[in-house]
C-alpha cells in the first residue's frame, strides 16, 4: 500500500472536496423529493429544506427559490457554488486525485452550467450531475492507491453525509451506519481527528439518545461533528 506525506493544506482540500462533492450529491437528492412533492401541489418540501438550511431570505417565491438553489453563485448554499468550490479543489489536488478523477468534478460543473444558461427550472434533468459523482467516488476507489488520499477524502464526504442526514432527521439506522465508516478512518488516521470529540459524539449517537427532533440535542451533535477534524 503506498502511503506518503500530505501537507496540512492538501489534507485540508482533499476533506473539503469531499464535503463538497457529498454536498451536491445528498442536496439534489433531497431537493428531487422537494421537487416532486410541489409537482402534487405541495411546495412545503422547500420551504423545510429552506429553514433547515438557514438559507437567508432572498428570493420571492418557490420558483425563484429553486432556480437560486440550483443556480445563484451568488448564494453558497446554491449547488452550482459547491461544485465550483469542489472543482477548485479538485484542480489543485490533480495530481493526488488523477485527471480522471478531476474530470468527473469538471463533467458536473459543465452540466449544471448548462443548465443555469437554459434557466432550467426541473431539478430532475440534473440526474447526470449525480451519475458524474457517483462516477467520481467509482474512480477515486478505483485509481487512488494512497491510502492517506482516500482517507481524508472519505471523512470529508462521511461527515458531510452525517451532518446532512441529521439535521434532515434520517433515522438513527442511517446516520449510525455512516458513523461507524466514520470510526475506522479515525483509527488508521489518528491525528487527522479530534479524540474529545469523538467520544462526545460517540456518547450521543446511541439509538436511545437519538433525537434530531430536540433543537438542542441536534445542534450540539452537529457542533461537536463540524469540530471534529484537525487539519
Amino acid at each position: 500500500m503506498m502511503c506518503f506525506a500530505i501537507s496540512p493544506n492538501k489534507a485540508n482540500r482533499l476533506y473539503w472536496l469531499g464535503r463538497y462533492t457529498e454536498r451536491v450529491y445528498t442536496s439534489l437528492h433531497i431537493l428531487r423529493k422537494c421537487y416532486d412533492q410541489m409537482i402534487d401541489g405541495n411546495a412545503d418540501g422547500y420551504i423545510n429544506y429552506y429553514n433547515t438550511m438557514n438559507i437567508n431570505s432572498m428570493y420571492d417565491d418557490i420558483p425563484e427559490f429553486t432556480s437560486g438553489l440550483m443556480y445563484d453563485k451568488n448564494n453558497p448554499a446554491s449547488l452550482i457554488s459547491s461544485l465550483e468550490a469542489a472543482n477548485d479543489n479538485a484542480i489543485l489536488l490533480r495530481e493526488e486525485i488523477m485527471s480522471e478523477t478531476l474530470s468527473y468534478i469538471q463533467m458536473s460543473r459543465v452540466r449544471i452550467n448548462n443548465a443555469a444558461e437554459k434557466t432550467e427550472s426541473n431539478i430532475t434533468n440534473l440526474q447526470p450531475v449525480t451519475d458524474y459523482l457517483l462516477a467520481f467516488w467509482g474512480s477515486v476507489d478505483e485509481r487512488i492507491f494512497d491510502e492517506r488520499i482516500r482517507n481524508f477524502l472519505e471523512a470529508g464526504r462521511l461527515i458531510e453525509y452525517i451532518d446532512m442526514h441529521i439535521r434532515f432527521d434520517y433515522n438513527f439506522f442511517r446516520v449510525s451506519e455512516a458513523f461507524d465508516k466514520l470510526c475506522k478512518c479515525s483509527k488508521i488516521e489518528e491525528g487527522m481527528f479530534d479524540s474529545t470529540k469523538m467520544i462526545k459524539i460517540e456518547s450521543m449517537l446511541t439509538a436511545d439518545s437519538y433525537d434530531p427532533k430536540d433543537v438542542t440535542y441536534k445542534y450540539t451533535l452537529l457542533k461537536y461533528l463540524n469540530e471534529l477534524i484537525t487539519v
